[in-house]
């Protein structure tokens, strides 16, 4: 009787993807038991890895690069690792077992694996990876290996302020907190590290915007930033228009009392008009606390909204462990569907396509002319990261580009 491991980690839906480096959008896994590498544990969880269960029958890498192998982390009770690993060692040998298959659904939160406890999606975790590590490091490489130029496989051209987005997904706006200008803590504009240059160089500076130190009692996060009153915004020198696909990503921080003070975030960024072409607003409701709101140009009805799951700020965590550095990545994929990560690069909020009629709309241009209150819309809190990359990067990269955002950009102390 041929048997097989079922993972289940999420129901299939427009985000779900065939492979993933760190789980996110791989949610349905069937392997057979004949691939079965080896078993190893750690406190809570069983990691099951797999021989010749990747998506590439071939690849060239680097000197000290190398894949790693499929591998699916199931949770456990504490201490019942050594019971679970025997409990597949005897479904897999055994001729007298009952099913062929062995489940493991986060879904549901079933299995008929009795050592196994699944209660939620971070229970079952597959990995196919994409991308291979540096052996001596343990991190993730995102170079191209043939026909390398300065800008691909032996160089940095696609790394941006620390973060390495890949080749193909360079941002064409990236303002990030190394290029925020003016003697500290005077803010007089920033500057454009993405491809389009000087083009979107910020100079103007409207009302009360200023640069904020780092930590968690001061801007929240682990570097300087730009804060914003409920007065003040960056206009930038002309309007940078998204059409079709596109993906947004911000780091945005709130000091410990700021939270206090104010536990919601508001209207980002926005376009050049309060109407029109030029409207644009995103993308944290300004009342609400667990909602992403944005507003694409020509739209005269409600906003587009993706609720989640969570509140978005950590209001109602005690002071000294919630989070004041967030993280949000925002998708727009080529049928027009909206996809909302965090920190955690989770997939936590999404709304569907709407191209017809004339309110809330999905598919008309984003317009980007200010950061902060450019509008009337009240922001306020402080930004060390925004950019616009001007294509869908897909769920696997918007997951890594969330963790990478988050691990430079959350302070320790």
């Amino acid at each position: 009787m041929k048997k097989f491991f079922l993972f289940k980690r999420k129901d299939v839906d427009t985000s779900s993807t065939t492979a993933s480096d760190n789980g996110e959008g791989l949610d349905i896994l069937a392997v057979s038991v004949d691939q079965l590498a080896f078993m190893t544990a750690s406190l809570g969880k069983v990691n099951i890895v797999f021989n010749d269960a990747t998506i590439y029958e071939e690849s060239n890498l680097l000197d000290g690069e190398s894949f790693k192998k499929t591998s699916v982390s199931v949770a456990c009770e504490q201490g019942g690792e050594a019971a679970l690993i025997d409990s597949i060692m005897a479904f897999i040998s055994s001729d007298k077992v009952k099913t062929s298959v062995m489940r493991f659904d986060a879904v549901e939160g079933k299995t008929n694996v009795k050592e196994a406890s699944i209660q939620s999606l971070s229970d079952v975790v597959s990995e196919v990876k994409q991308l291979p590590i540096v052996r001596s490091t343990q991190a993730v490489s995102t170079n191209t290996f043939i026909g390398g130029t300065s800008g691909t496989a032996f160089g940095t051209g696609n790394i941006i302020g620390g973060i390495d987005f890949g080749e193909g997904n360079k941002p064409a706006i990236d303002y990030i907190e190394d290029n925020l200008q003016g003697t500290f803590p005077a803010l007089t504009g920033w500057t454009n590290a993405g491809s389009e240059g000087n083009t979107y160089d910020i100079t103007t500076v409207n009302g009360t915007v200023t640069q904020v130190g780092k930590g968690r009692t001061s801007g929240g996060l682990a570097t300087t930033s730009a804060k914003f009153t409920s007065s003040g915004n960056l206009k930038l020198p002309s309007n940078y228009i998204a059409e079709g696909d596109f993906t947004l990503f911000a780091v945005f921080g709130k000091g410990e009392d700021d939270i206090d003070e104010n536990g919601r975030l508001g209207f980002m960024f926005q376009g050049s008009a309060s109407s029109g072409q030029g409207l644009t607003l995103g993308f944290v409701d300004g009342f609400e606390n667990n909602a992403y709101q944005i507003k694409f140009s020509n739209e005269k009805g409600g906003f587009v909204e993706a609720i989640t799951t969570d509140p978005i700020i950590d209001t109602h965590l005690p002071k000294d462990v919630r989070r004041t550095a967030y993280v949000f990545i925002m998708r727009r994929d080529t049928n027009n569907r909206l996809h909302f990560y965090d920190n955690s690069g989770n997939l936590i909020a999404g709304a569907s396509s709407n191209t017809e009629g004339e309110n809330g709309r999905t598919d008309r241009n984003l317009v980007l002319r200010h950061l902060g209150n450019g509008t009337g819309e009240k922001f306020l809190g402080n930004v060390a990261r925004f950019g616009i990359i001007p294509r869908d990067i897909g769920t696997a990269a918007a997951s890594k580009l969330a963790i990478d955002l988050d691990k430079k950009y959350t302070p320790l102390s």
